[in-house]
C-alpha cells in the first residue's frame, strides 16, 4: 500500500519533537497514531497510571516501551523501528484498535492489557506464518470467506464495515457479523460429500443472536480457466479494491490474513478455484442441530455434521439475504 494513503503520511514530523493524531475520536481509549522524533510511525496509548504486571513483549522491527507522558500521565508507545515492515505494524494497529473497541470509557490499564496480549498473540501468529503453509482444507476455507466477502458483503456494505463485519480470523464463533446477524460459511469441493460441518455445541446456539449459514462449494480448476482464481489471486484483488476505495480499510484485511497464517507465497498460488453453487440456511426452531439447551450435562467438545438436504425448509434466497440481513 501506497505510504500517502494511510494513516501516519499526513501526521508531519518534526526533527526532535513527536506529532501526533488522535486515532480514533469514538475510541474509549486515548490511542494516538503519531511520527517520532525520528519520523518512525507510532502508536499511543495515553491514560492515567497504566501499570503492566508482566515484561513486555519482544517483536521483531518494534519498540514496545512504558514511559511517563505529560501532565502525569503514562505512555504505552509502540515505534516502528524496521520500515520494511510497515505493512505488518499497521496491521497490527488495525487489530488493536478493534479489539480494544468493548472496553470501558478511559480504562487504560485494561487497554494496556489488551494490547500487551494482542502483541503476544501477533509474535506467535508471525512465528507461525514463517514456519507453516496452510492446508488445502484450510486454503479453500480461507477463499470461501474472502468470496463471500468480496462476491456479496462489499457489494452491500460500505469497506471499511465490510471488513469490520469479518470475525472469523479473531477466535471469534462466528465468520463474520452484520445487522445483528451471524454469518457461518461453509465451503467445501463440489466433488466432495456435502454437509454442514459444526465445530462445537454453541456453533448454532441463537442465542448470541439469529444465525444465518452460508454453504458454498468450488471446483479446482485448471489455470487456463479464465473463471477460476487462486487464493493470491483473490487477495490481491481485494487489496486492490479497498486500496482504491478505502485504502485504511486494508489494514483490517492484512490482520485478518495474518491472523489465519496468510502471507504472500507461491504455494497459494498454485491451485485455481471456481465457484459452483451457494445456499443459504437460516437457523431457527426446528432446524437439525445440537444446542448446550438439548445436550446432556457432562458432554462437551461436540463436532457433527449436517445434510443440507434436511434443512431445505430454512432455505433461504438472495433477495431474503439482501432484504433482512444487508438492509436491516
Amino acid at each position: 500500500m501506497d505510504e500517502h494513503t494511510d494513516g501516519w503520511s499526513d501526521i508531519g514530523s518534526a526533527p526532535g519533537a513527536r506529532t501526533e493524531r488522535r486515532a480514533d475520536p469514538d475510541h474509549p481509549l486515548d490511542f494516538f497514531r503519531a511520527r517520532s522524533e525520528a519520523g518512525n510511525y507510532m502508536l499511543v496509548l495515553k491514560g492515567e497510571s497504566i501499570v503492566i504486571t508482566n515484561d513486555l513483549p519482544v517483536l521483531s522491527g518494534l519498540s514496545i516501551s512504558l514511559a511517563n507522558g505529560a501532565s502525569d500521565s503514562t505512555e504505552l508507545r509502540l515505534e516502528l523501528l524496521d520500515a520494511e515492515q510497515r505493512s505488518i505494524f499497521k496491521a497490527l494497529v488495525a487489530d488493536i484498535l478493534r479489539a480494544t473497541q468493548d472496553v470501558a470509557i478511559n480504562d487504560s490499564n485494561a487497554g494496556a492489557a489488551r494490547v500487551v496480549t494482542r502483541i503476544e498473540r501477533w509474535r506467535d501468529f508471525l512465528k507461525r506464518r514463517r514456519e507453516q503453509v496452510l492446508s488445502r482444507q484450510a486454503i479453500l476455507g480461507l477463499f470461501g470467506e474472502l468470496h463471500f466477502l468480496s462476491s456479496r458483503v462489499l457489494d452491500q456494505l460500505a469497506p471499511m464495515d465490510a471488513m469490520l463485519a469479518w470475525r472469523g480470523p479473531h477466535g471469534e464463533e462466528q465468520d463474520f457479523a452484520i445487522g445483528g446477524w451471524i454469518l457461518e460459511i461453509k465451503t467445501q469441493l463440489s466433488t466432495a460429500d456435502q454437509f454442514l460441518k459444526i465445530s462445537s455445541e454453541a456453533q448454532l446456539d441463537t442465542a448470541s443472536g439469529p444465525i444465518l449459514i452460508c454453504h458454498q462449494t468450488f471446483s479446482s480448476c485448471p489455470e487456463s480457466d479464465p473463471d477460476a482464481m487462486s487464493l493470491k489471486e483473490l487477495v490481491n484483488r481485494l487489496r486492490a479494491l479497498l486500496l482504491d476505495q478505502a485504502p485504511l480499510a486494508i489494514d483490517i484485511l492484512e490482520a485478518g490474513l495474518i491472523a489465519v497464517g496468510y502471507e504472500d507465497r507461491p504455494e497459494y498460488d498454485q491451485e485455481k478455484w471456481k465457484s459452483v453453487a451457494s445456499q443459504f440456511f437460516e437457523v431457527e426452531e426446528g432446524f437439525p442441530r445440537l444446542a448446550p439447551s438439548n445436550i446432556p450435562q457432562g458432554i462437551q467438545s461436540v463436532r457433527y455434521r449436517i445434510l443440507p438436504a434436511a434443512c431445505s425448509r430454512f432455505k433461504r434466497d438472495e433477495a431474503w439475504l439482501k432484504e433482512k440481513i444487508f438492509d436491516a
